[in-house]
């Protein structure tokens, strides 16, 4: 049987995580990020007690099963950096996978940690793989550049195995436009669009059409997969960087 999707579920968090709340962990990460942003004269961080932890999020949403390979795709930082989330993750998932996190690609990380999983079961190495993608909605302090930040809390846990929802290899395209995006999903069955290609919905030739929440930049396109049933493309847009990025499952 040909190597796919098998199924995703999409959780949000409407409270900050434990440690957010901890006056001693505040502290020490205040010190951590005003020592880095000081390096690049921005100012002091703030509003750290509603941020959210990965490792947290992610713990709900892991399998029963037994998983080989496990890869964490995330945009904005987590509210604990200092645990090695991925590792952790690796330890506390059934199976012990072979776990990394793959982040600094904006909205093209999930597809980047998408295709690196293919590749590692089409070489017969990792079938059962885990796609975990996650984004929380505190970034205490100014980044010096243009950020989307999400709106709430919110992780997907993506399963992929043994499956009649092939999954093709993602197509990520750099200094794409928009538009372009009509041209590659033509023909689809269902198509879900990130929040950045909303506006090209209808040009879409497509039996039907899912929108993002535009509120979750990165977790958006995949937590509206998760409600979809069937043969379905997935299609998102990172205006920052831009980059087209497609994945289509059967």
């Amino acid at each position: 049987m040909p190597w796919g999707l098998r199924r995703a579920e999409a959780r949000r968090f409407p409270a900050p995580a434990a440690r957010s709340g901890d006056p001693a962990h505040a502290a020490r990460l205040s010190t951590y990020l005003s020592d880095l942003l000081a390096q690049d004269g921005l100012g002091a961080p703030d509003g750290m007690a509603s941020g959210h932890s990965y490792g947290e999020m992610a713990l709900p949403l892991l399998p029963a099963e037994p998983v080989d390979a496990l890869v964490l795709a995330y945009d904005i930082p987590d509210i604990e950096p200092g645990r090695a989330t991925a590792t952790w993750l690796s330890h506390v998932c059934p199976g012990g996978p072979m776990a990394f996190a793959v982040s600094d690609q904006g909205r093209a990380g999930a597809f980047t940690g998408l295709r690196l999983l293919r590749d590692y079961a089409l070489s017969g190495t990792y079938v059962r793989a885990l796609l975990l993608v996650a984004e929380q909605s505190s970034l205490p302090y100014d980044p010096g550049v243009p950020v989307e930040v999400p709106a709430s809390h919110c992780a997907v846990a993506v399963h992929f195995g043994p499956s009649t929802l092939e999954a093709g290899s993602p197509r990520i395209v750099r200094g794409a436009r928009p538009s372009d995006v009509v041209d590659m999903v033509a023909g689809a069955e269902t198509v879900v669009l990130g929040s950045a290609l909303a506006e090209h919905a209808s040009d879409v030739k497509a039996d039907r059409v899912v929108l993002a929440d535009p509120g979750q930049p990165m977790t958006g396109v995949w937590e509206a997969m998760a409600s979809v049933d069937g043969p379905v493309v997935v299609a998102d847009y990172d205006p920052a960087l831009r980059y087209l990025c497609v994945s289509a499952f059967g």
